[in-house]
Order: structure tokens, then sequence, then C-alpha cells
């Protein structure tokens, strides 16, 4: 990757308040690294190095139980940012992140983002925002797993994906399967038999077809009453 420039920096959604000037020489205090496929960027419960912003790629950042069973708390999209809490609280990372495919993620050291929220109060307010927002989706995570029914959560998935990243074909809308069925069953909090037999009964019903690498939604109006 070419070095990482100022107009970079500005990229990243806490510092986007910057100067140009600013921006510039704050540029060489950040941390740019290249990821392969299914490679750990964190681990929950070592210690926090700073914030991150995926800028290529896809990640998932999730949790695990006593009995390795996983909860995917978020996919990670080009542009997400992770890892921010324990900044400021002073602890551990609190969830593992993985790339899901070749992705380049920046690091922005604690210290050095510290040393910003101190100094600038439009840094400080735009963290406070995001907190917030992450604060009602992880509060929105909870409702679903503990009122929704499995074949609802993963309707909604499904469901969502075909709206944001669909594409319309003549036999219904395809959706690239990029997340594994192990992932699918994280991400709803389930498991992954109880998963497999989910999609199954979507499929016996007509309203998708479970493809290698894609799902191919037949009845988009089904899937939204199943929600």
């Amino acid at each position: 990757m070419a070095a990482f420039t100022g107009h970079d920096v500005l990229n990243i959604p806490h510092l986007a308040t910057l100067t140009l000037a600013d921006a510039e020489k704050l540029s060489g205090e950040l941390v740019v690294r290249s990821y392969q496929p299914r490679e750990m960027v964190t681990v929950e419960g070592e210690p926090c190095r700073g914030f991150y912003q995926l800028l290529h790629g896809r990640a998932r950042l999730f949790r695990t139980g006593p009995e390795g069973r996983e909860q995917i708390m978020r996919l990670l999209q080009a542009g997400d940012t992770f890892g921010e809490v324990p900044v400021f609280d002073g602890g551990p990372n609190p969830a593992h992140v993985e790339t899901l495919e070749e992705s380049q993620i920046v690091l922005v050291p604690s210290a050095v983002f510290r040393r910003l929220v101190d100094t600038r109060p439009a840094i400080a307010l735009d963290v406070l925002n995001h907190f917030a927002k992450r604060l009602r989706s992880f509060t929105e995570l909870v409702e679903q797993i503990s009122l929704q029914t499995v074949q609802q959560r993963v309707a909604r998935y499904i469901y969502l994906t075909a709206r944001e990243e669909g594409r319309e074909t003549p036999e219904g809308i395809l959706v690239s399967r990029t997340v594994t069925l192990h992932d699918l069953a994280a991400l709803v909090g389930s498991v992954r038999e109880v998963v497999s037999r989910t999609l199954h009964v979507m499929e016996t019903d007509g309203i998708v077809e479970v493809r290698r690498k894609e799902i191919l939604v037949r009845d988009l109006r089904a899937l939204r009453q199943m929600l």
C-alpha cells in the first residue's frame, strides 16, 4: 500500500474534523497492515493497542463463551471502526475480530487517540455519538436474541442482506454467501445444525434456495412476513 496520507487520515470517521495539516502530521503515527482471510486482528482478553478502521475487506467481531460457542456482535464492512471502548476504560479487548477476506486495517494507537480526544472537543463529541449508536445496536441485538425465534433471526438477516446487497434476477434476488453457515449461526445466536434446518424449511416452502456461493430469495414478501 502507498504511504498513509493526511487525506487517508481524514477518511477515518473520528478524525474527520482535523485540518489537513494536522492529519498529515498524524499519519506517521498510525499503523497500516494487510491481513489474509480468517486472520485474527484482535483477541478477546488481550491488551488493547488502540482502535481500528477497516480500510478494505470484511471482518467479524465476536465473543466466545466458556464452551467455545460464538456470538457475532457485528459484521464489519470497509469504513467501519472498532475497538474504541478499551481505549478509554483501560480494559482488555472486549471481543475477537477476525477477517473474512483479504483486508487492510489501520490502527490508531491508544495514546494518540487519547491525546486527540483530550485536546479536540469535536473528536470527543464524535466518539460520544459513536458510542450512543453502538449502544442502540447492541440493545437491538439483545432484543432479537431474547425475543425472536431462530427462524425470525435468520429471515431478518437474509431479508436485510437482500435489500442492501442483493441483485435482481428473473428467478429472484441473488445474495452472495459472504459468511459461512457457522458464521450465520454465530450471528443469530444459535448453532449450525439449527440454522441448517431453518434454511431447509425455508427452501421447502419455496422462499429461498441455498446454493454453494449464494442464496436466491424467491419470495421476498414471504421472507418479510417471517420477521
